[in-house]
């Protein structure tokens, strides 16, 4: 399997351009959603087999977990485990980050639903305060999380969960990175938020500005630096995590 890129806008354009999947593989679906004014988004239920989780880009969200709505700004994150129910809705114009790990038929149903077709996957309807309480639940502010500081860069870890690492880097001009490597039991994946960070996937350099993605599947070489001049602020998702949130904290 080939690395993917996508540059800003790209993706599976759906429901007329509102839903747009990013990454579809078995242990990760990421859509980024653009919804033009306060809405509805999915009503209170809850996953088996999958957490949900969601980065706000622009605007605002309210995301319901159990029976405690919060209000999401610009860089906030928030994340339901499996079993605990949620829900979420637009409080004004919003894009938005929405990460299924794993896929668990996410993406499908998308698909389905977007030709008019009935289509199930891995969720249940249930209503708000219903279920196990949502202890392990995320709820974070902008610039909130486990600040991990390094050299020439700083990881916030947004959601460290078997499931997912969500990390949050602000890189320094100069930051080499990693060297060149592959995985073999999880997806490595990247969505730019501020600067041109430089990628290495697939054989091919790249330079990416914000609103790009760019994912390694298993086996892939790639990692990503910071050749400058300015600052650069990206996510990187790891999923599952396969401990990656727990090595960045022995690195720390």
């Amino acid at each position: 399997m080939d690395g993917v890129v996508l540059r800003p806008g790209e993706g599976e354009s759906l429901f007329d351009g509102r839903i747009v999947i990013k990454a579809d593989f078995e242990q990760l679906c990421i859509t980024e959603s653009h919804f033009d004014s306060a809405r509805d988004g999915a009503s209170p239920h809850f996953h088996r087999q999958h957490a949900d989780s969601f980065y706000v880009l622009e605007g605002g969200l309210a995301v319901l977990v159990v029976d405690d709505e919060k209000l999401l700004s610009p860089a906030a994150c928030a994340c339901a485990p499996p079993e605990v129910v949620h829900g979420f809705r637009s409080t004004s114009p919003a894009r938005f980050l929405n990460f299924h790990t794993p896929n668990a038929g996410f993406a499908g149903n998308l698909r389905a639903r977007d030709r008019g077709e009935p289509r199930g996957f891995d969720s249940v309807d249930a209503p708000a305060g219903s279920g196990p309480p949502g202890t392990d639940a995320v709820f974070l502010g902008p610039k909130e999380g486990e600040r991990l500081e390094g050299n020439m860069r700083i990881a916030t870890i947004k959601v460290g969960r078997e499931e997912l690492a969500l990390i949050e880097f602000e890189l320094e001009p100069g930051f080499n990175g990693p060297d060149p490597h592959t995985h073999d039991d999880q997806v490595d994946s990247f969505y730019v938020l501020d600067g041109e960070p430089e990628f290495f996937v697939s054989g091919e350099t790249l330079r990416l500005g914000p609103g790009s993605y760019v994912a390694a599947p298993t086996g892939v070489v790639h990692t990503f630096s910071n050749p400058g001049p300015d600052r650069a602020r990206l996510l990187n998702i790891h999923a599952p995590s396969c401990g990656f949130h727990e090595w960045l904290r022995k690195q720390s």
